[in-house]
């Protein structure tokens, strides 16, 4: 369990009853109620003796840890930056409450981290500082140097615990290897050449989360932005997979590292966006494209290969290779949605917003 215990707060002294009559002398008798009595009077407050209110700008609490309001005002203009006209009420309350779904859940794992003792090494987070630096300081709602270090050390951590929590359970076996192969035979049969490409994605409008950092551009600005931060990490040379299932909003790709597969060199050709057709045959195995602007997204591109067409044998280390990887990405997905799925089970969490929205006072 994650959650820290503790005591309610606010005043526990019992209220007396006005009373006019003579002092007694003696000791006072001792007024006895029925026991359903003093439950059914006790009901009416029960629940805000138990979750006494918060103050103003606590917008949630996890395991007792408030989430304030001005976090959820920096991560809601950050997304919302350079958006081309504000958002209607309705709009702004629904990304807010998306905004601090991703802030609790990321509460809760940096909270689990913690009651594993894991840390990070000071040098790395000046590092990781050192990389973000520049685009922080391109954006329209940049960071202060305090918020940038708890950025850059919320993330290591982020990283170690998936690495502990799930990384290292994945297990991949020869005999898993050859049973695949057996089983799909005919995909390691090319009529034609095929191209393994990676991507990392960010998407110009607000939805859903699916990636390890819980992050998500709400607006053509942001997305930008974020693909600027990601390319400096790549030139750092941050792993293109580990910052896809990091960062990537892609939902179909996001958990297995941002791999679109092999893709048909007639796909690429004759059903691909032009200008993604254009980034992907300009790279050489093992590059990274420049950002690639599109209608749905912002695109970082990284060529694998290029498998030539014939049958590839199970001897072919690329072989080998790529099915261990499908594999170990299938089962990563697994893990880390079970995974998830536990500390949030353990987590007490109280959304105060959703219920002031609920009761129509936002």
């Amino acid at each position: 369990m994650i959650h820290q215990t503790g005591t309610p707060t606010g005043s526990h002294r019992a209220r007396h009853l006005p009373y006019n009559g003579p002092v007694p002398s003696a000791r006072p008798r001792l007024l006895i109620l029925p026991l359903a009595a003093l439950l059914t009077a006790g009901s009416f407050s029960a629940c805000r003796w138990l979750r006494p209110a918060p103050a103003a700008d606590v917008v949630a609490t996890v395991n007792g840890q408030p989430i304030e309001q001005p976090e959820l005002d920096r991560l809601y203009n950050q997304q919302t930056a350079g958006a081309a006209a504000p958002l209607s009420h309705e709009q702004r309350l629904q990304l807010q409450l998306s905004l601090l779904g991703q802030l609790i859940d990321r509460h809760i794992l940096l909270q689990y981290a913690a009651h594993l003792g894991i840390s990070v090494d000071p040098a790395q987070v000046t590092r990781a500082m050192d990389v973000d630096r520049g685009s922080a300081a391109a954006s329209t709602a940049p960071l202060d140097e305090q918020s940038l270090r708890q950025q850059a050390t919320d993330t290591l951590l982020l990283n170690q615990l998936m690495q502990r929590e799930v990384g290292a359970k994945i297990e991949v076996t020869d005999q898993q290897i050859a049973d695949f192969y057996q089983a799909n035979q005919a995909s390691f049969h090319l009529p034609e050449p095929q191209y393994h490409v990676l991507a990392i994605v960010t998407t110009p409008r607000p939805g859903s989360v699916t990636n390890l950092a819980q992050d998500k551009a709400a607006t053509p600005a942001a997305a930008r932005q974020k693909i600027a931060m990601l390319r400096r990490r790549l030139a750092a040379n941050a792993d293109f997979a580990s910052l896809a299932q990091q960062y990537s909003e892609d939902p179909a790709t996001a958990a297995s590292g941002g791999d679109l597969g092999l893709i048909p060199q007639s796909v690429l050709m004759n059903q691909t966006p032009a200008p993604l057709r254009d980034a992907i045959l300009a790279l050489r195995p093992g590059q990274i494209s420049p950002p690639v602007d599109t209608p749905n997204g912002e695109y970082l591109l990284k060529l694998l290969a290029i498998e030539p067409a014939g049958v590839r044998p199970l001897t072919d280390a690329q072989v080998r290779q790529s099915i261990h990887d499908l594999l170990a990405q299938s089962r990563q997905q697994v893990l880390q949605a079970a995974f998830l799925a536990t500390v949030r089970d353990q987590a007490r969490v109280v959304n105060y917003l959703a219920q002031r929205v609920l009761a129509g006072s936002e």
